[in-house]
C-alpha cells in the first residue's frame, strides 16, 4: 500500500517539476516586470524573460501596455488607450526587449505588459509605473435624488461571472496560477496518503 502511495506521491512531484517556471507551456515567463518593479514614465526600461518560446512565435511580437481597471477581482485589464505597442521582442533569439515608456503615462501600481504569444498569450504581473499625477475625479453631485433597484434571484452584481474563460488564451493575468495551485495540491495529498 505504502508503494502505491509512494509512486503516486513521485509522479505528483515530476508533474510539479513539469510545470514549474522554467518549463514552456507557451507563455512567457517574466523575470521584468514582476509584482515590485518599478519603472518611470519618459524613460526606456528592459523586459525579460526566463524560457524560450514555441517555436510558432516567429519574428518580432509587439510589446503592448495595459492597466488594470479594478473589475473582476482586480485582474480585468485594457490597452493603455491611444498607446502603440512600446517595443518589441523575439522570444525565440532573445529573453530581453528594451521598451519606452511614454512621458505622459499616469502614475499607477495596475500597469502590466502583454504578448500575444502562440499558443497562449502572455501577460505580466501588475507593476508601478510613476509618471504624471492622474487627473482629479470631480466630486459627485447630489441633483439627482438616489435611486434603488430591486435585488434579482441571481448573483449580487450581474455584471461579474464566476465562469472561467474558455478557449486557449486567456486574458489573467493569474493564468499561470491556476495549474501550479492545483497541481499543489495533488502533491499535498500524495503527500498525505504516504503518512497513512
Amino acid at each position: 500500500m505504502k508503494s502505491i502511495a509512494f509512486i503516486a506521491a513521485a509522479a505528483a512531484v515530476a508533474t510539479v517539476s513539469a510545470q514549474s517556471a522554467g518549463a514552456d507551456e507557451g507563455r512567457l515567463f517574466y523575470s521584468s516586470p514582476i509584482s515590485t518593479t518599478v519603472w518611470t514614465a519618459g524613460k526606456n526600461e528592459t523586459v525579460s524573460w526566463t524560457n524560450v518560446c514555441k517555436p510558432e512565435n516567429t519574428g518580432p511580437l509587439n510589446i503592448v501596455l495595459y492597466r488594470g481597471t479594478g473589475g473582476k477581482n482586480n485582474t480585468e485589464q485594457v490597452i493603455v488607450p491611444n498607446l502603440l505597442p512600446i517595443g518589441t521582442l523575439n522570444c525565440l533569439t532573445s529573453k530581453s526587449a528594451t521598451v519606452f515608456l511614454p512621458a505622459n503615462l499616469t502614475t499607477s501600481d495596475k500597469y502590466a505588459i502583454h504578448v500575444d504569444t502562440d499558443p497562449l498569450q502572455s501577460y505580466s504581473a501588475p507593476f508601478t509605473i510613476n509618471g504624471v499625477a492622474p487627473p482629479a475625479t470631480a466630486p459627485p453631485t447630489t441633483s439627482a435624488p438616489a435611486t434603488s433597484v430591486p435585488a434579482s434571484s441571481g448573483s449580487a452584481n450581474p455584471s461579474q461571472s464566476s465562469t472561467p474563460p474558455t478557449g486557449d488564451k486567456s486574458t489573467s493575468g493569474a493564468g499561470s496560477l491556476k495549474v501550479v495551485g492545483s497541481t499543489v495540491a495533488v502533491v499535498a495529498a500524495a503527500f498525505g496518503a504516504l503518512l497513512l
